[in-house]
């Protein structure tokens, strides 16, 4: 095993450091760990600032619906299948984007299990989550070379295995089948967007530490379980100097059905063709803007 289980108070040390680091690469990745202060009641309505359990809120499926409604209506609509798709969007991409981020920065994998994890809702989405429990599991030995481990496929697959259990499995996964006895969704479209905000991890990462990062997303892809498999794929594209790597999905969270009708990058109801074009038009201007610079 490449990854050593750590507990206690040391778990706490490395998990702060490490989302420390993470949130000067990122700063909007918000987190709060050994939460000592109790979360909401079971029942009651979040606003934001409120802590809600993981566990709490996806074992019991009537708050959820509570809870999915509400922040619909705070984004802007009464279409509970809207507000599901984004609440979900929104939960999965925080609980899964820390996992990856902090594994990339610091070779650190935090607990991601629902029982080891609350939300903290802002501006009616889930925001800034906590880590309950005092365990992870982090690189060996101290100081190794994320991005050379990271190269080694059985060193990142079992990294990544790792993550896909606690935060997907033993986390989103559950949601997913919580939500959907409420509230008639389908699951292909929340699983479509749990497959999107894993890969928008995934190229937040590749901006801020490099192109290493883009095997570690096909490889997490590789190793997911079936599900989340064939609801889109990475596209890389060169121009001049600048490269991009984008993610395209083939289905659509709904957001464009929100106030403003505003649709996504990589949605999959604006045309191919279209979407290619404005990457294109985004590398080129980098590239141009580059060159202006120098």
């Amino acid at each position: 095993m490449h990854f050593e289980q750590i507990t206690g108070a040391r778990a706490q040390r490395e998990l702060r450091s490490a989302t420390a680091e993470v949130r000067s690469l990122v700063p909007y990745l918000r987190t709060e760990i050994d939460i000592g202060a109790r979360p909401l009641e079971v029942g009651d309505i979040p606003s934001d600032g409120d802590r809600i359990s993981c566990e709490a809120l996806i074992t019991n499926e009537s708050w959820l619906d509570i809870v999915i409604r509400d922040s619909g209506r705070r984004l802007g609509t009464e279409d509970p299948v809207v507000g599901a798709s984004l609440f979900v969007q929104n939960y999965a991409y925080r609980v899964i984007m820390l996992a990856i981020a902090c594994l990339t920065t610091s070779g650190v994998i935090p607990d991601s299990s629902a029982k080891s994890m609350t939300i903290t809702m802002g501006g009616g989405r889930p925001s800034t989550v906590g880590y309950r429990a005092s365990q992870i599991e982090m690189l060996t030995p101290r100081g190794t070379s994320l991005e050379v481990a990271m190269s080694d496929p059985e060193i990142a697959t079992e990294a990544l295995v790792s993550i896909i259990d606690g935060a997907y499995r033993e986390n989103v996964s559950r949601l997913i089948d919580a939500t959907r006895t409420h509230i008639r969704v389908g699951k292909r479209l929340l699983l479509g967007n749990v497959a999107a905000s894993s890969a928008v991890a995934f190229r937040t990462m590749e901006g801020c530490l490099g192109p290493w990062v883009q095997e570690l997303g096909e490889t997490f892809f590789r190793s997911c379980p079936t599900e989340l498999r064939g609801l889109g794929s990475f596209l890389s594209l060169e121009y001049g100097d600048r490269r991009g790597w984008y993610w395209e999905r083939t289905n659509c969270c709904l957001y464009d059905r929100l106030p403003g009708k505003t649709r996504c990058a990589d949605c999959s109801r604006t045309p191919s063709e279209d979407r290619r074009q404005a990457y294109w038009d985004s590398l080129k201007q980098s590239s141009t803007d580059s060159a202006l610079k120098s």
